[in-house]
């Protein structure tokens, strides 16, 4: 009797704690399913590339490969499908043909099959036309805890042939069953069996969403219980309707990084960088495929496998009458063009840390801090990525990977299109896995000679000088030792040149040039402190400037993002707006949320940044960078300056092109160093180097002839109006600023005495 009872205690333990079981199981499905986990990360995204006749065939190749085009080659011939623009329409210029050509066929036509080779014109569908843009690429995803990306859509917002393909090849009986099929049932246990494996799923559709709603990964025979249990308990509290889309929004596709893609709203926008809505019927049944297996079909990594798992699921949807034979025929001819595989590695780590700063600024007033990453914002960046790599890659080219020979050697690069003020590249430092520092945005350090043009430009902003002698870049300034007595209760100052020999009179062009520190130092009292600072002001420096002489040879502490400010303002002929990084950001739905708006304005005087360059030029031609073509071999009009600090812990290049403005800073982040580095030295190689293959297939443009210069006869020992008796051999032909042109004539006999403070 004993016995008896104690084999029904035991009876109802087992069967309590299988209840228990159960309900807790069944109460944790119900909180997955009624709760979707909605998490779209916020992704950043590069620039559009425009192409036009006129550019090489190889940049133009290698970026159609990096956006997943499948190109045709025909001789000089390269034709493909332009990929539907998922991106925001002001990324182009207004009304852009570029918008017409969804899905059409383009061809280019160059003049050789070599990477040199020039693209002569393009042909779309449509006819003949001007340029075109490529879509931007994919950068990088926020970080975040979450490592699941899902986007939950409502059933109806599905194209239909994604459910009629899953019920094909999937569960054929999904719309009679009650959460498991028997008959598919019975054949997986078979053959498990036989095989001794689990190899067999013979799950449903609510099994399927059963199994992804508990997260259970091992498959185990416990596991398909738990589905055989919570299966029909589903069928009952939900809808045939509401389990689908759970699942549509639920099944795993694939993976990148730590991120789980779930959902097909999501799978389309990874495989193919599509809407769901956008997706034609073979790349549908090439996602469906990829249910039975995600790895195993990759088709970035098995593409046969999984055209050949299309093809079955296809077929399938013919055998139940979903589609017809043609359709069949249709779908199996049509093009998969794949996105790009996406990195889940960060492709530029330091300008991405800048658009995640802005990012905040531009959404403060919105969202924390924290909710960003998980917002689902496409953020559109002016980014060029290619331009970006080729700076990290020459910049940790020219720094030894052997720390001990030059202690903790840095450099940090920044590139920008001066007609936008858009940054182009970013490069904070040699390797952000080894250091995070921003040296571009977050590092002050004393701005050397690339100060000197302010000091120049002011001027030509001042006019004259004292005796009302106009400054030209004939303007005589005497290279000699002297000191400047700023202040009863300081030390006399006295400033040093590099050199140890002084060149005594030369032209306000060759002091520039060659980085004479007494003349630029003559020339910072001639036209005052307060002058220079307002100049700088102008230019874009933020920073507040103490008005003491040493500023004009750069004592004063910058950012590089600020010196590049002032130096892309004078490319720019004056003008020039706050340096953008962002350029849109959209809702998850794709409306907008933010657009930039240019706003560039002019800052100084057109025929003042037009001289500025026309003398930056020569710096190239007679002054430190004067060897850029002997040894780095940039042979293109350029303009720029050099700078070194005095502790030799800094050394800069500025420069820029018709095309483009950039920036090279290479140093010690502390401490003390062997090394001496100088401009010319150190970073003007990088700047070279890096220059030469950004635009190694651009044509060596020259800066365009400026209307606000014109040629004039300047006698060389006052930089005035030549006289028209002067000897030819006193008389230089120099470029002067219209409205600003020398009011004296002269034919000195020699050089005017020295007027400043001259305090031996």
């Amino acid at each position: 009797m004993k016995k008896h009872k104690l084999r029904w205690i035991l009876l109802i333990t087992i069967i309590s704690s299988l209840v228990i079981y159960f309900l807790y199981l069944l109460h944790q499905v119900e909180i997955a399913f009624d709760a979707p986990a909605e998490f779209i990360p916020t992704r950043i995204y590069s620039n559009v590339t425009r192409v036009a006749p006129g550019q090489a065939r190889q940049p133009i190749e290698k970026k159609l490969k990096s956006l997943g085009y499948s190109a045709t080659e025909k001789g000089g011939e390269l034709s493909f499908t332009l990929h539907s623009p998922q991106y925001p329409e002001h990324l182009l210029p207004d009304n852009h043909i570029t918008l017409q050509l969804k899905d059409k066929k383009i061809r280019l036509h160059f003049d050789g099959t070599q990477p040199e080779s020039l693209l002569e014109n393009i042909e779309s569908e449509t006819g003949s036309i001007n340029d075109f843009y490529l879509e931007p690429e994919f950068v990088a995803t926020l970080s975040a805890t979450k490592s699941q990306i899902r986007e939950v859509l409502k059933f109806d917002e599905f194209p239909k042939s994604i459910p009629d393909a899953i019920v094909s090849a999937e569960d054929q009986h999904f719309y009679e069953h009650f959460g498991i099929d028997p008959r598919g049932f019975a054949r997986a246990i078979f053959v498990d069996l036989k095989t001794l494996s689990l190899s067999q799923g013979g799950s449903t559709i609510t099994q399927q969403l059963v199994k992804n709603l508990m997260e259970r990964k091992n498959r185990n025979l416990f596991m398909k219980v738990n589905e055989l249990f919570l299966a029909p308990v589903l069928e009952l509290k939900y809808t045939k309707k509401q389990i689908f889309e759970r699942y549509l929004n639920e099944v795993f596709l694939g993976q990148v990084g730590s991120f789980e893609i779930r959902g097909f709203s999501e799978g389309a926008k990874f495989f193919f960088g599509k809407q769901v809505r956008d997706l034609n019927m073979g790349e549908i049944a090439l996602m469906v495929g990829l249910i039975k297996g995600p790895a195993f079909y990759s088709p970035y990594r098995h593409f046969d496998r999984a055209k050949t798992r299309q093809r079955y699921v296809l077929e399938r949807m013919f055998e139940t009458k979903k589609i017809s034979e043609n359709e069949l025929k249709i779908a199996l001819q049509l093009p998969i063009r794949l996105s790009p595989p996406p990195s889940a590695g960060n492709r530029a780590p330091y300008y991405v840390d800048f658009v995640k700063a802005e990012i905040n600024r531009l959404l403060n007033d919105h969202f924390q801090e924290n909710e960003i990453p998980e917002l689902g914002f496409q953020v559109y960046t002016s980014l060029d990525l290619s331009m970006n790599q080729i700076a990290q890659e020459t910049l940790q080219s020219a720094i030894p990977a052997n720390p001990a020979k030059n202690a903790a050697l840095q450099g940090a690069v920044a590139i920008i299109d001066q007609s936008t003020s858009e940054i182009r590249a970013l490069i904070g430092g040699k390797n952000y896995a080894d250091s995070t520092f921003n040296r571009i945005l977050n590092m002050k350090r004393q701005a050397g000679s690339t100060f000197k043009p302010i000091v120049y430009a002011t001027a030509f902003r001042v006019m004259e000088d004292s005796e009302g002698n106009s400054f030209t870049p004939a303007y005589p300034l005497l290279d000699e030792k002297w000191g400047w007595k700023y202040d009863a209760k300081q030390p006399i100052w006295k400033p040093a040149n590099y050199e140890k020999e002084s060149l005594g009179w030369i032209p306000m062009k060759t002091a520039l040039a060659k980085s004479i520190n007494t003349s630029a130092a003559r020339l910072a009292q001639k036209v005052g402190l307060t002058e220079i600072i307002d100049t700088a002001h102008t230019l874009g420096i933020e920073t507040k400037i103490p008005a003491i002489p040493s500023i004009s040879l750069g004592s004063v502490e910058l950012s590089p993002i600020e010196i590049i400010s002032a130096y892309a303002t004078l490319a720019n002929h004056g003008k020039s707006g706050d340096l953008t990084v962002i350029k849109s950001i959209l809702n998850p739905d794709g409306s907008e949320f933010y657009a930039s708006e240019p706003r560039v304005k002019e800052k100084i005087d057109p025929g003042i940044a037009d001289m500025m360059t026309e003398m930056l030029q020569n710096v190239f031609v007679e002054g430190t960078a004067a060897n850029a073509g002997n040894l780095f071999s940039f042979h293109r009009p350029a303009a720029g300056k050099t700078g070194t600090t005095n502790d030799y812990r800094d050394a800069w290049f500025v420069g820029y092109t018709p095309q483009l403005t950039a920036i090279v800073w290479m140093g010690f982040d502390q401490g003390t160093q062997k090394s001496k580095l100088t401009g010319a030295n150190t970073a003007l190689p990088v700047w070279a180097k890096m220059m030469n293959k950004i635009l190694q297939y651009e044509p060596a443009l020259p800066f365009p002839e400026s209307d606000h210069l014109i040629d004039m006869r300047l006698d060389k020992l006052t930089g005035q109006k030549a006289e028209s008796s002067c000897n030819e051999s006193q008389v230089v032909q120099e470029k002067v600023i219209v409205g600003r042109e020398p009011k004296k004539s002269t034919c000195a006999k020699e050089y005017p005495k020295d007027l400043i403070n001259n305090v031996k």
